[in-house]
């Protein structure tokens, strides 16, 4: 081509980086990607399990922590439309898209980490629970997050007007229902148990282990 090679920012002092450092770590540096491939690289963590075990708030803490983005639990928000009468097969499979249409508009705006707030797969079990049985599209399902933070049962139950299942029975039962569901699925989890400051520690230490 005839063309004439001129080195730009050999010592790399206007931009602190290489190529094999990106190509190595990504994440960690995550500024320099083009944002045409970010999305690629952006990793996602689900808040897992039955009702009041502190998900939404170890979801918003770690928003927080990690700068990520949020995606809100849907189902909370269609059954507050909706009402708890909202139960049926196919009000999960409502729930379940519109679970997926929000994280797509969410997931656009973050950098590296989104942190959804339930997601598909907790819907399934919902699903069963309510209707007696799911939609075949649960089944199918596979759009799984990098890491699920699977959170016990062992922290008081809280009322309020959207929650079903305060019984101890059945709290276990939905429990045990949750963790059958991830490892018939063959997904990452962790088991979040403890404080609420306990499992804070428990949840930062697992995300930071899966941005390495």
């Amino acid at each position: 081509l005839g063309a004439t090679f001129v080195a730009v920012d050999p010592l790399r002092t206007v931009i602190p980086v290489s190529g094999t450092a990106i190509r190595n770590v990504p994440l960690r540096h995550f500024a320099y990607l083009p944002p045409c491939v970010r999305a690629y690289f952006v990793r996602r963590v689900c808040i897992f399990g039955p009702e009041s075990t502190g998900k939404s708030t170890l979801a918003t803490q770690l928003v927080h922590h990690f700068d990520a983005v949020l995606v809100p639990e849907y189902g909370r928000t269609y059954t507050e439309q909706h009402g708890q009468d909202a139960s049926t097969a196919q009000d999960m499979l409502n729930i379940a898209h519109g679970h997926l249409a929000l994280r797509r508009a969410i997931e656009s705006q973050a950098d590296s980490l989104v942190i959804e707030d339930t997601d598909p797969v907790l819907t399934a079990i919902w699903s069963d629970i309510l209707a007696g049985h799911r939609d075949p599209w649960f089944d199918r399902f596979n759009d799984y997050p990098d890491l699920y933070l699977f959170c016990d049962i062992d922290l008081p139950w809280v009322r309020d007007d959207v929650r079903y299942f305060g019984d101890p029975a059945a709290r276990l039962r939905f429990h045990e229902a949750c963790e059958r569901e991830l490892i018939a699925r063959k997904v990452n989890f962790v088991r979040i148990s403890g404080t609420y400051e306990q499992r804070l520690a428990k949840a930062i230490e697992a995300v930071e282990a899966l941005l390495r």
